[in-house]
């Protein structure tokens, strides 16, 4: 045997005996003092000895440095790489050496990260992933390069964290898991974030099997599934925290989007992010993440276009068509970058409308109603039309009644009722159900008279104003918000007098109705 291939060996079984340490601890917590072949101990008492001062304090420092390059402060990102003096020192490679070293992948395999990662340290980590990400970020492509082709583990050590199970914490603190893998996924991305080239992208192909990324994202998927079951009846307290937790669905979604990224460098990663690519099993995550994916193209300040991926939270899910035509054609256009405050302005009136929407679908009525607001407003809208001309080519009433109509003619308008009322039932289309209304009116005109007739369209057109006003008020949420927002609501005012008009033309006079 080679030198080398002793070392390894050594290595090897020294990981196996701090393995057997850790199961001989889990499996008799009180004999854990205990160490065979005089390793230290890895018990609970030893915490402070594993996690020293020296190594604590590292975690605000590297806070401290992740906070300097902040809003991708590019000086200062390049000032930790290189001070341009006689001695320089290199942050970032000195960052990834750390993550390097407490990862453990200096004593051999990647594979036993699980016994080096615990609840003790696994904040550390984190920080450390989190200020490399902040290094990289903006795009700085110098630290970009300058993590990616370094000679430690690190790149690789990032690589495992995303695609081993990190246990024996894995089994006691799943959510610290799902942080570590979120971290890592996002790290990577900021390694290749802006880059036309394939360079870093290939570094991190280069230890990565294809098949292993696609079943981690299955998996992230379908442990989602599981922990949505259980937290459905508790989803409505906690829908702002979701938002920031590492779900397993939101971690796999990350993945997902790092997987897209690498795909453009690699044929077979590429066909098997395809529904039905790679094998049948696991197509529902895919394709569930593939509809939550949305990019947009921006344009950097070297004036080079890029294409900008993310996730769309599943929230968006419940934005109203109204609302989404409201922005587009009321968003302030006047001068250039004015269109960007004013939607940002209403951002969060919209994300209450959503967390609004999403309580609404518990209600199967009201959300009904809400569902075909355009639909009531077209209504209304049509029948002050069609009431205004009766109005102002018959006025006085008095003199139109019913019964006028020769039988020929009357039983060819009949005719046609039930013609329409075929073709509605055969094939409903607007122009079918106009056609119907039209025939029907008519036939009540020449059957009971044009008074009675506009009283029932007035009539309908009240109780279809009050399911317009239910359908406003269950779209916007305004009960939730109190009478007193309902009081300075415009929209809702409006709409308030628009029914209070309709009911003074049902009961009062006919002229009211020019108001509408």
């Amino acid at each position: 045997m080679t030198e080398d291939v002793k070392e390894q060996l050594i290595e090897a079984s020294s990981a196996t005996k701090k393995a057997f340490n850790s199961y001989r601890r889990e499996a008799d917590p009180e004999d854990h003092c205990s160490s065979a072949d005089g390793l230290p101990s890895t018990g609970a008492k030893n915490h402070e000895e594993k996690m020293s001062f020296v190594i604590v304090i590292m975690q605000p420092i590297l806070r401290f440095l992740q906070l300097l390059c902040e809003n991708h402060n590019r000086d200062l990102q390049n000032f930790l790489r290189c001070q341009n003096k006689k001695n320089n020192y290199n942050l970032v490679c000195e960052t990834l050496q750390f993550l390097d070293c407490i990862c453990g992948s200096t004593t051999g395999g990647l594979g036993l990260l699980g016994l080096y990662i615990n609840e003790d340290n696994v904040a550390l980590i984190n920080q450390t992933l989190e200020s490399l990400t902040e290094y990289c970020q903006g795009p700085c492509h110098e630290n970009q390069n300058c993590i990616a082709t370094h000679e430690s583990n690190g790149i690789d050590i990032i690589i495992a964290l995303i695609l081993n199970d990190i246990n024996p914490l894995g089994k006691k603190r799943m959510d610290l898991v799902l942080e570590l893998k979120n971290n890592a996924s996002k790290l990577l991305l900021a390694i290749m974030e802006s880059r036309h080239d394939s360079e870093n992208a290939e570094r991190i192909l280069y230890n990565m099997k294809p098949k292993e990324l696609v079943e981690v994202i299955k998996k992230a998927y379908l442990q989602g599934e599981v922990e949505f079951v259980d937290i459905q009846e508790e989803e409505d307290a906690r829908d702002e925290e979701e938002h920031d937790a590492a779900s397993p669905r939101n971690v796999g979604h990350n993945i997902y989007i790092l997987a897209h990224q690498l795909a453009r460098h690699n044929k077979e990663l590429s066909i098997m992010l395809k529904p039905g690519g790679a094998s049948g099993d696991g197509d529902e995550a895919l394709e569930f993440y593939a509809k939550h994916t949305a990019q947009i193209e921006i344009v950097r300040q070297d004036r080079t276009m890029e294409e900008i991926v993310f996730p769309v939270p599943n929230i968006c899910e419940f934005l109203t068509s109204e609302s989404k035509l409201r922005v587009y054609y009321t968003t302030e256009r006047d001068e250039q970058g004015s269109k960007i405050n004013d939607f940002f302005l209403r951002a969060e009136d919209l994300f209450n409308e959503m967390n609004w929407q999403k309580k609404l679908r518990a209600e199967p009525v009201l959300y009904w109603c809400s569902r075909n607001m355009s639909v009531w407003s077209n209504v209304s809208f049509k029948l002050a039309l069609l009431m205004n001309l009766l109005v102002c080519f018959f006025y006085p009433l008095e003199g139109v009644h019913g019964g006028t109509l020769e039988p020929r003619l009357s039983a060819l308008l009949w005719m046609g009722v039930f013609a329409a009322l075929f073709l509605v039932v055969l094939m409903p289309q607007p122009l079918g159900i106009l056609a119907l209304v039209a025939v029907t009116i008519l036939r009540l005109i020449f059957s009971v008279g044009l008074e009675p007739t506009l009283f029932l369209l007035g009539a309908f057109n009240v109780c279809n104003k009050i399911i317009f006003l239910i359908s406003f008020v269950g779209n916007r949420g305004t009960f939730t918000r109190g009478y007193k927002a309902m009081v300075i609501d415009f929209e809702f005012l409006y709409h308030l007098i628009y029914l209070i008009i309709c009911c003074l033309g049902v009961f009062g006079h006919v002229f009211f109705y020019s108001l509408l």
